[in-house]
C-alpha cells in the first residue's frame, strides 16, 4: 500500500462510499411496500370500533414491515345498510379501480356481509381477516377461504356474576336494535338461555327508540336487570353513542342494575363483569394479517373462536346498588375508585392548622364586609324596585339603551307592546336581533345615533312600526341623551308615546274634509251632466216614438240611450262618493247580497285564485241598500283579483255580527254598539304604507292604464259612510290585505220586497212646467204631452207665476227646476203654495242635496234627480198625482189616445226604456 500512489487511494475511497450508498438504496428497495384495506361497519368515533383500529394499528406498525394502510366506513350504525352499501359499491368500484391491496381487514357483521356481497367484485383474489363477528355462518367462511376471530362474549358467565351479585334477580331486559350486529348478538344470548331456565326469563327490547326504552325501563321491578346490546340511535336529530345511550337508560332506569359485556361501556353505567377489548381484538386480527402479508394463506389459517375476557368494575355504581366488592372475583380490576389518604407529618399539619386560623379570621372580617354591603344592596334593590314599579305604572313605552344600542332596560308597557314576556327576552340585544320591522329598525338606530352624536334629545318623533300582529302603528319618539357622573354620555333613553289612534282620528278627519269638497266640486260637475244627458234621453226618445221599431236608425237611438245611460252612471259613481244616495235602502238580508255577490266573483277567477267564505250571520237583517252592498264586493272582489292574478292566491270572505269595543268605536268614528261585519281579505303584494292614506281618494290609482279609473275604493268608501257605517283598512305584503267593513245593525228590522213598476204611465191633467235650460225646455213638454198631459212650459220662474196667478185651479201640478238663473225651485214652489196651496209641486235638479233641501218644504212631494226618461218621470207624475196607489187601465201608454202632439192621430205605444227610478 505504501507504493501506491495517493491519488488511487483517494479514488478506491470515493468507490468503496459509493459501493455503500448503492448497497443501502438496494437494501431499502428490498424492502417491499404492502397495503391493506381496512373496512370498518360503523363510523369514526364509535368507541368499540376506534379501540379496535388503535390494537390493528399498534401491530401494524411494530411489525417492521413497510405497510400503508387504507380505512373505509361504512357508517352502517347511522345509515341503513342497503341504502349506504349500493352507494358505496359504485363508489369503491371507481377509487380503487387501480389499486391492488396485500390483505382486507374488515371489522363487525355488516363489513363482512359488504365483503361476501361485494369483494370479489371489488378485490378480486385479495385475502380477508376479519374480527368483531358475533354469529355467521363459519362454514362459507371457511369455504370462502377467510378467516379471523370471532367476538366471543362470556354472556352465560356474566348472568351467573349477576344473580350472585343479587339472588333475587328474575328478569332480564336485553335491550338493543335490530342491525346485524344486534340480531347476531341477541343470538349469542338466546343459545345461553337454556343454562338458566327457571332462575331467568329474558325480555327483548328490541326497535324502540330511547323514550320508549326509558319509559319500559323505568316501570321495571327491583329483581330485574337490563342487559345492554351496544347500538346507535339519532334522537330529534342528534346522533346518540352506545355509551350516551347506556348512561341515559342507566340514570332513568334509577336502582335497576345495567350489564354488558364491553369494556368501552364501563363508565357509563354498566356494572362490569367479563368484559372484551376492542383493543386487544384489533391486535390479535393484526397478527393474522401480518401472517397473511408474510406469506401464509388465508385459506389455512384457522377461525379463532374463542376471546379472552377480564374482569372490570365501575366502583360508583358497585357503591350505588351496594354490591360488596368481595364478592368480586379474584384479579378483578375497578374503575373510579376514590384516591387512598395518607398520613400527614406534623409540620405540614400545623402549617396548614396555622393556614386555616388566618384564613377564618380573614374569613370573619369579609364576611362583615359583605353584611354591610348587602346590606346597601338591598337599599338600593329597594329603591329599584320602586322605580320599576312606577315605570312599569306608566302607559308610554319606555327603554333606555348603551352607546353600542344594547337594551340596559324596558318598563311594562314596552314589553306589552312588542309581545314580549319578560326583560330578560331583551336585554344586552341590539333592536336588529329581535324579531322587529327592518324598517323601523333602520330608522330607530339612525335616532339613536344621531342623539349619540349631537348629545342633544330630539323631541316627538313620529315613526310607524308593524307590531307582532301585524297591524301598522305610529309611535311618537322622545329620545335623550343619557350621561355619567363626569357628563359623558352613556347610552339613550327613549320615551315612546301610541298615537295610533289619533293619527287615525286626523286622517278620518282630512278624509271626511277632503271628500266632502270633492262632493262639492263633484256636485257641480254632476249638475251640468246632468241637464246635458237629460236633453239626450229626452230628445231622444221623442224621435223614437215617431219611428219604426227595428230600423237600422231605431237601433242608433237606442244605442244612443245606452251611451246616455252610462254617461248617468258614471255621474251616479262620482256623486256616490261624496254623497250617496239612501233611496235604494230597505230592510234587507245582507248575507244573501253578499253570496250572490261572491259567486259572480268566484266565477270570473282563475284557477290561480280561491275564493274561502266564512258567512255567519245569515239571517241578520239590516236597513241597507243591496245593490249598493253588491258594488261593494264586486269593486273589492275586482282589487283582490287583480293583486293575484300573477301569483295567485286565496281571498278570504268573511260576514259576521261584532260588538266594537269603546277604542274600536274611537278609532272607526262610529257609536260603541253592535255591528255587521264584512270582511274581504287577500295574501297578495299588499298596499305600500305610503299609499296606505290615498287608495280611498278618487282618482288614486296604481294599475296600469285601462285597467282602473280609482273610483272603486272612493265608491266603496262613499257607500258604506251613507250606511252610517265604518270602513279599516290593514295590509301586510304576502301575507294579509284586509278590509273591514262595519254596519249598522237593527234588531227590529224585517226583509221588505222591493216593487218595482216597468210601464210608463199617462193621463190627461195640466201641468206647469218651469225650466232655464233651452234644450229641456223644448223636449220635457213634448215627453209630457206623449203621456197625455196638458202642457204650459215656461223658462222665467215670475211668468210661471203670474199664469198661476191668472188661473190658480187650472193647473194640477207645478213641475221646477231647482237650479236657476234668479231664483230657484224652492222659492218658486213657496210663492206658488201662496197662490194655489193645494197644487203639488215636483222638484227637477241635477243635485242630489235638492232632496235635502226640499224636505221642509210641504208642497214639494217629490225630488226627480236628473237626468230623467219618460218612464221615471209618468212614474212620479202618477205617484203625486194618485198618492193612495189608484191605478186605472186608461193611465197606461199602450192604449190608443188623442194628443195636441199627434193632431189626434191614432200613434203606436210610446219607447219606454226600462231605467232605474232615482227619485
Amino acid at each position: 500500500m505504501q507504493n501506491i500512489p495517493h491519488k488511487v487511494c483517494s479514488l478506491l475511497l470515493l468507490a468503496a462510499l459509493a459501493a455503500v450508498v448503492v448497497l443501502s438504496a438496494d437494501n431499502a428497495q428490498a424492502k417491499p411496500k404492502k397495503t391493506v384495506f381496512y373496512l370498518n361497519s360503523y363510523h369514526h368515533g364509535y368507541s368499540w370500533s376506534d379501540r379496535i383500529l388503535e390494537g390493528i394499528r399498534d401491530v401494524l406498525g411494530q411489525s417492521g414491515l413497510n405497510i400503508e394502510l387504507q380505512i373505509e366506513y361504512l357508517d352502517t350504525k347511522k345509515y341503513p345498510y342497503r341504502y349506504i352499501t349500493k352507494r358505496l359499491f359504485e363508489l369503491y368500484k371507481h377509487k380503487y379501480a387501480k389499486e391492488h391491496f396485500d390483505v382486507i381487514i374488515i371489522s363487525d357483521n355488516n363489513a363482512l356481509n359488504f365483503i361476501l356481497e361485494y369483494g370479489e367484485a371489488l378485490f378480486p383474489g385479495v385475502p380477508v381477516v376479519f374480527c368483531g363477528i358475533n354469529d355467521s355462518d363459519f362454514d362459507l367462511l371457511r369455504r370462502r377461504g377467510i378467516t379471523g376471530i370471532i367476538e366471543d362474549i362470556n354472556a352465560a358467565e356474566l348472568f351467573e356474576l349477576a344473580l350472585k351479585f343479587n339472588p333475587k334477580i328474575k328478569n332480564v331486559m336485553v335491550v338493543g336494535d335490530n342491525s346485524a350486529t344486534g340480531v347476531a348478538i341477541r343470538a349469542q344470548i338466546k343459545r345461553v338461555m337454556p343454562k338458566f331456565e327457571g332462575r331467568l326469563h329474558f325480555d327483548y327490547a328490541t326497535a324502540l327508540d330511547i323514550e320508549q326504552i326509558l319509559n319500559k325501563s323505568s316501570k321495571l321491578s327491583s329483581d330485574t336487570i337490563i342487559y345492554f346490546i351496544p347500538m346507535f340511535q339519532n334522537v330529534s336529530g342528534s346522533n346518540y353513542t352506545a355509551g350516551e345511550l347506556v348512561e341515559i337508560i342507566s340514570k332513568g332506569s334509577k336502582k335497576i342494575a345495567c350489564y354488558s359485556n364491553w369494556e368501552f361501556l364501563l363508565g357509563y353505567g354498566i356494572v362490569g363483569g367479563p368484559l372484551i377489548s376492542g383493543f386487544e381484538h384489533g391486535q390479535e386480527t393484526a397478527e393474522l394479517a401480518l401472517r397473511v402479508l408474510r406469506g401464509e394463506s388465508a385459506r389455512d389459517l384457522p377461525i379463532q373462536t374463542k376471546m379472552p375476557s377480564h374482569y372490570f368494575f365501575d366502583y360508583k355504581i358497585l357503591k350505588k346498588l351496594n354490591i360488596s366488592q368481595s364478592l368480586l372475583p379474584p384479579g378483578s380490576k375497578l374503575i373510579n375508585e376514590p384516591s387512598s389518604f395518607y398520613e400527614l407529618d406534623k409540620e405540614l399539619f400545623w402549617t396548614i392548622i396555622s393556614s386555616l386560623i388566618a384564613l377564618l379570621i380573614t374569613l370573619a372580617f369579609l364576611l362583615r364586609n359583605i353584611a354591610r354591603r348587602r346590606a346597601v344592596e338591598e337599599q338600593i334593590k329597594r329603591q329599584l324596585s320602586f322605580m320599576e314599579l312606577l315605570l312599569d305604572t306608566i302607559p308610554m313605552l319606555i327603554c333606555w339603551k348603551d352607546v353600542s344600542q344594547r337594551y340596559l332596560g324596558v318598563n311594562r308597557s314596552f314589553l306589552d307592546f312588542f309581545r314580549l314576556n319578560s326583560s330578560m327576552d331583551i336585554l344586552q340585544r341590539r333592536d336588529s336581533e329581535l324579531e322587529l320591522d327592518d324598517n323601523f329598525v333602520a330608522e330607530v338606530a339612525q335616532l339613536d345615533q344621531e342623539v349619540i352624536r349631537t348629545r342633544q334629545r330630539l323631541l316627538k318623533h313620529k315613526i310607524t312600526v308593524q307590531s307582532p300582529t301585524g297591524e301598522s302603528l305610529w309611535l311618537n319618539i322622545t329620545k335623550v341623551p343619557l350621561r355619567d357622573d363626569k357628563g359623558n354620555v352613556v347610552g339613550t333613553l327613549s320615551i315612546s308615546e301610541n298615537i295610533t289612534r289619533e293619527v287615525s282620528l286626523e286622517r278620518q278627519l282630512f278624509q271626511s274634509q277632503k271628500m266632502e269638497a270633492i262632493g262639492t266640486l263633484a256636485g257641480g260637475m254632476a249638475h251640468d251632466f246632468n241637464n246635458i244627458l237629460t236633453s239626450i234621453i229626452n230628445s231622444t226618445e221623442l224621435v223614437l216614438t215617431d219611428m219604426e221599431p227595428g230600423t237600422a236608425d231605431y237601433r242608433d237611438l237606442e244605442r244612443v240611450l245606452r251611451a246616455a245611460d252610462r254617461g248617468s252612471s258614471v255621474v251616479k259613481r262620482i256623486l256616490t262618493f261624496s254623497r250617496p244616495s239612501t233611496e235604494g235602502f230597505v230592510n234587507s238580508k245582507v248575507a244573501d247580497t253578499v253570496i250572490e255577490a261572491l259567486n259572480m266573483v268566484e266565477g270570473s277567477l282563475p284557477r290561480n285564485i280561491v275564493v274561502k267564505r266564512s258567512i255567519e250571520a245569515l239571517d241578520t237583517v239590516i236597513y241597507a241598500d243591496p245593490s249598493q252592498i253588491h258594488q261593494v264586493i264586486m269593486n273589492l272582489g275586482t282589487n283582490s283579483y287583480q293583486a293575484l292574478r300573477e301569483s295567485g292566491g286565496v281571498i278570504k270572505a268573511a260576514l259576521c255580527e261584532e260588538t266594537i269595543t269603546e277604542d274600536q268605536a274611537q278609532m272607526l268614528n262610529i257609536p260603541q254598539d253592535r255591528y255587521l261585519k264584512l270582511t274581504l281579505a287577500d295574501n297578495g303584494p299588499g298596499i305600500p304604507p305610503e299609499h296606505l292614506d290615498k287608495v280611498f281618494d278618487p282618482f288614486f290609482t296604481t294599475k296600469d292604464k285601462g285597467e282602473g279609473t280609482g273610483l272603486g275604493l272612493a265608491v266603496v268608501h262613499g257607500i258604506v259612510k251613507g250606511h252610517k257605517g265604518a270602513i279599516h283598512l290593514s295590509s301586510t305584503p304576502w301575507v294579509e290585505s284586509r278590509i273591514d267593513i262595519y254596519l249598522p245593525l237593527k234588531a227590529e228590522a224585517v226583509a221588505s220586497p222591493v216593487k218595482r213598476h216597468i210601464q210608463a204611465y199617462t193621463g190627461q191633467e195640466r201641468l206647469l212646467f218651469v225650466e232655464d235650460d233651452e234644450d229641456q225646455l223644448a223636449t220635457t213638454p213634448r215627453i209630457l204631452e206623449s203621456l197625455g198631459y196638458q202642457v204650459v212650459a215656461s223658462q222665467d220662474p215670475k211668468q210661471a207665476l203670474k199664469l198661476l196667478a191668472r188661473d190658480k185651479i187650472g193647473f194640477d201640478m207645478l213641475l221646477t227646476d231647482y237650479d236657476m238663473p234668479h231664483t230657484n225651485g224652492l222659492d218658486l214652489a213657496k210663492k206658488a203654495a201662496k197662490i194655489a196651496p193645494l197644487m203639488p209641486v215636483i222638484l227637477i235638479s241635477g243635485r242630489k242635496n235638492a232632496v235635502e233641501a226640499a224636505q221642509n218644504q210641504k208642497n214639494i212631494r217629490s225630488v226627480v234627480i236628473k237626468p230623467y226618461n219618460k218612464l221615471q218621470l209618468s212614474e212620479i207624475i202618477h205617484k203625486v198625482l194618485y198618492p193612495d196607489g189608484t191605478i186605472r187601465a186608461e193611465h197606461f201608454d199602450n192604449r190608443s189616445k188623442r194628443s195636441p202632439r199627434n193632431g189626434g192621430k191614432n200613434k203606436k205605444a210610446h219607447y219606454t226604456p226600462d231605467f232605474p227610478l232615482q227619485q
